[in-house]
């Protein structure tokens, strides 16, 4: 039975764009945690801004780590979708 394409694109479409919206927090988040973080330990401990950049620096590899494991993710699942396709592709024709 064939699937009508209007309806496959749309959940995938919604799935995409929630991902894409992430993205961004995934990023931010670590980023300004950590500089929030690190600016409230200087204030307390009085060192200047030793752990502002620590942490600001730690935050931005985190978050670019995120963006990677989710790009990473993405690629899986598009990948595995495409195998899923073909073989439905196979039993239809074959």
């Amino acid at each position: 039975m064939k699937r009508e394409p209007d309806r496959d694109v749309w959940p995938a479409a919604w799935r995409d764009a929630r991902v894409a919206m992430s993205l961004g927090w995934d990023l931010a988040v670590p980023i300004f945690g950590g500089t929030l973080l690190g600016h409230f330990l200087d204030r307390w401990l009085r060192t200047g801004y030793v752990f502002t950049m620590g942490l600001l620096v730690m935050g931005i590899g985190t978050g670019f780590y995120n963006v990677a494991r989710a790009i990473r993710r993405a690629i899986e699942r598009d990948r595995q979708r495409a195998e899923q396709e073909d073989k439905e592709n196979e039993t239809e024709t074959g």
